[in-house]
Parts: C-alpha cells; sequence; structure tokens
C-alpha cells in the first residue's frame, strides 16, 4: 500500500498539495523544510548540474540503469521523490531530520536511487545506478541524511550517505560520457566527505510540512 501511495503523490503534488520554486525563489511559509511525497530537482553544488536518470543501462557493473548529472533544462528525468526507508513509512508533508535515512525515486522511470559493491565505469569508484520499482526496493535504496540543525532546509548543503557502504553520493564533474548520453557526467560513490559530494535542493513540487495530527 505504501509503494502505491507514491504514485498518487506526485499527481497530488502537481495539482495542490506543493509549490513549483527554483533554488533562488522567496520560500513560502511552511515550505522551508523539506519533506517527505516532495518531488525535486537536486543540484550538484560543484558544477550546478542537477542528478540525472533515464532509461540508458550501464555497459559495465551491475547493467543497471545509469545515473549521471547533467547540465540545468526543462527535463521531467531530473525529478526523485522522497520516500522513506526500505521497509520504513514516511508520512507525506513530514519533516525530514538531518540523520535520517530516506530514499529517492526517480519519476520518469519509477526506480530507486541504489548503490552497491560494483565498480562505476569511468572513474572506477562506487557504482551508482536506479534500480527496482514500486514491488523491488531493498536496503541499497537507502541514503543517510548529513546536514547541519535538526532538520533539512532547503537552502541547505546536504550530503547523501550510502547507508550499505558508507559512501557518499559523489560526481568529479569531469568523467563525461559519450553517446547515447553525451555531455553527461557520471555519478558515483566516494569513500570520503568532500565538496564534490554535495547537493542542494534545486526545483521541484515541494511538499507545505503537515503536522502529524493535522486534518
Amino acid at each position: 500500500m505504501m509503494r502505491r501511495t507514491m504514485l498518487v503523490v506526485v499527481g497530488v503534488v502537481a495539482v495542490a498539495l506543493a509549490i513549483a520554486a527554483t533554488a533562488n525563489a522567496s520560500v513560502p511559509k511552511g515550505y522551508e523544510v523539506v519533506t517527505c511525497g516532495t518531488a525535486l530537482k537536486l543540484e550538484h553544488v560543484a558544477t550546478s548540474y542537477r542528478l540525472h536518470s533515464q532509461e540508458v543501462a550501464y555497459g559495465t557493473g551491475s547493467g543497471q540503469q545509469s545515473v549521471t548529472i547533467k547540465s540545468e533544462g526543462q527535463d521531467m528525468n531530473d525529478l526523485w521523490q522522497i520516500a522513506g526507508a526500505s521497509g520504513k513509512e514516511c508520512r507525506r508533508g513530514q519533516k525530514i531530520k538531518c540523520g535520517s535515512t530516506i530514499r529517492l525515486f526517480h519519476v520518469g522511470s519509477q526506480k530507486w536511487l541504489h548503490s552497491h559493491n560494483f565498480q562505476s565505469p569511468l572513474s572506477h569508484n562506487q557504482e551508482v545506478s536506479a534500480f527496482g520499482d514500486h514491488s523491488q526496493s531493498d536496503t541499497g535504496d537507502n541514503w543517510k541524511v548529513e546536514c547541519s540543525g535538526t532538520y533539512w532546509k532547503r537552502d541547505d548543503t546536504v550530503r547523501f550517505r550510502h547507508a550499505d557502504t558508507k559512501m557518499y553520493l559523489h560526481s568529479t564533474g569531469r568523467h563525461q560520457f559519450n553517446r547515447p548520453i553525451s555531455g553527461q557526467r557520471e555519478v558515483c560513490a566516494y569513500a570520503k566527505s568532500s565538496n564534490l559530494n554535495q547537493w542542494r535542493a534545486a526545483e521541484g513540487y515541494f511538499l507545505k510540512y503537515m503536522p502529524k495530527n493535522a486534518n
């Protein structure tokens, strides 16, 4: 039931419960924090590129769907919806605590942001892929949100640390693919924190914070 609900949330977001905003727009009251159910783009701080996936598989490693960063543009394949950790509920409109574990659901292909012990194709760090579907998810989809303060705020710089392998979601910004995803840069997982694994909430459909007992 929880996984099916996520599909509904994306539709509702576009209609009434959220606002479309850019990272530079003023943020109305109640939208200052990032919440469960929000569908957003994630900006790689070092390059200003957006976290991206599309139905192109890696030719090496796991052979799963590729995850990259690409330059800013009007691309629905940059949207990721926030969900609870594998096997755990994340109530719609619930604030995301710093240090909590989440999953990121790729809206375009209906797969989870995933990592595992395969080598990434270009930098030879740890591979990051898009994997599974609504009925298939495991702990390899879990990411710990590292940020300052109590909750993940819209203007925070954050890191995502893979729960199973303790590696950070990362991009050098230098390792570039050729066809069929020319110009896109490799995303991988990396052992040490650095400015190359910092991310920021950018454009998206942001759900307003909803207190637990709100009607």
